[in-house]
């Protein structure tokens, strides 16, 4: 069953079958759809009554529109080839032929739809055209036939010698045109730009005799419309892989790039804090060495300074044993013991006290690294922000004199007296 649908097209009709026939092609088609190729899957339509069509169609959604078509069609068009014959008889104004030629047309028509049906095509009438255009369908594509008669130019003979035909005429025709019997065979897919192609009739050959080379152009026209589709999906196919693939490489080269940078921003953090270490390391040798000169000198001027008071506490001592005023000498006693007292709270010598209470090692505080560091924050592998230079201050415009209040003092309006409308200045004529 798949064979012959692929056979016909991918979408095969079986012209209304008897109850068996249609029960067989159910069961047929319940086996045969687990079979289905890959990337299709088999459909039926006419269960119970009517033509019996089969499509294999594409998984991708691809042939819905023309199955759906195919589907809803069945009560639109008349498919069985006596009514197509019927229809055409009663009107045949979609062809360009005489009525003589009629009889042959209809025998082209049927000769077509016997050769269609053995290639499990078929032509249909659609209900809903004004004017019975037969359809082809074959090998899973449809085409509308039409049919022309030629037209021979003959010798024009008036029926009435020297009579004029119209009115208006002024010029006697020598010749016309009158039917020929030949007949041209149209086959058209689409409309406007769509695919055409026409027989004729010919002296060694008519046209009953190209039906065959009809059927095997369509064929071939379907086989190209095949390949072209083909390519086409491959065409797709390769400019989506081409479009996946410049994006995974896209995506690709943005990671190696953000890799790159976080490689860069770590190389760039590791240089930065060896950079920092390095002038931390430096800094703490020069800020311990600061903090011991400042401490020591600091120490050492205390020393002095507790040095000269004792012997100035001593210059006291002896001139309150000489002093005769008991008053002076008790005065000068208590200033010599202070001076003893503030002389041993400022001698670094003296245990607890200047040197004693901080170690020669330990280690400078943030403040005291920070004039070392050239720029770099004491705590954190970073630079520290130069503090904003005050931008100097503009000169204040020195103020303004006030004017004296006696200028511009006037007493035009003391006796003006009352008058209507707003006070203000009055006017000239006022004044």
């Amino acid at each position: 069953m798949i064979a012959e649908v692929q056979k016909a097209g991918r979408f095969l009709r079986i012209p209304d079958p008897s109850e068996e026939e249609r029960a067989r092609y159910r069961r047929a088609f319940d086996a045969a759809r687990q079979c289905a190729p890959d990337g299709f899957h088999l459909k039926y339509s006419g269960r119970a009554k009517g033509d019996f069509f089969l499509g294999l169609l594409r998984v991708t959604g691809e042939d819905d529109t023309e199955w759906n078509r195919i589907r809803l069609a069945r009560s639109r068009v008349i498919t069985d080839i006596e009514d197509v014959i019927t229809a055409v008889t009663a009107d045949h104004s979609a062809f360009e032929i005489s009525d003589e030629v009629l009889p042959r047309v209809l025998s082209l028509v049927r000769l077509l739809a016997e050769q269609a049906r053995a290639i499990h095509g078929d032509i249909a009438v659609s209900k809903k055209r004004r004017q019975p255009r037969p359809l082809l369908k074959v090998h899973g594509r449809t085409y509308e036939i039409s049919f022309k008669e030629r037209q021979k130019q003959v010798r024009y003979v008036p029926a009435q010698p020297g009579r004029r035909t119209y009115d208006w005429q002024r010029v006697t025709p020598a010749h016309r045109f009158e039917p020929s019997g030949e007949l041209e065979l149209h086959v058209s897919q689409g409309s406007g730009y769509g695919w055409k192609k026409e027989w004729a009739d010919s002296a060694k050959k008519p046209l009953e005799d190209q039906i065959d080379a009809v059927l095997r152009a369509l064929k071939a026209h379907a086989e190209q419309v095949e390949r072209a589709r083909l390519a086409w999906e491959a065409e797709q196919r390769r400019q989506r892989e081409e479009r996946e693939r410049q994006e995974e490489e896209r995506r690709l080269r943005e990671a190696q790039e953000e890799e790159e940078h976080r490689r860069r921003e770590a190389e760039k953090k590791k240089r930065t804090r060896q950079e920092w270490e390095a002038a931390v390391s430096v800094a703490t040798i020069k800020a311990v060495d600061a903090v011991r000169v400042d401490r020591f000198g600091t120490a050492l001027a205390q020393w002095r300074a507790a040095g000269e008071m004792r012997a100035f506490c001593a210059a006291l001592d002896e001139a309150a044993s000489a002093s005769d005023d008991a008053h002076e000498a008790v005065w000068l006693r208590e200033w010599s013991t202070w001076g003893k007292a503030e002389a041993d709270r400022l001698d670094p010598a003296v245990a607890g006290r200047s040197l004693t209470a901080h170690s020669l090692h330990a280690d400078p505080t943030g403040d005291q690294l920070r004039p070392f560091l050239e720029g770099w924050h004491p705590q954190r592998p970073e630079k520290e922000k130069a503090p904003n230079k005050k931008e100097p201050k503009a000169e204040a415009e020195p103020p303004k004199p006030e004017p004296e209040r006696w200028r511009g003092f006037t007493d035009e309006r003391l006796d003006q007296g009352w008058r209507y409308g707003p006070q203000g200045r009055a006017q000239w004529w006022r004044r």
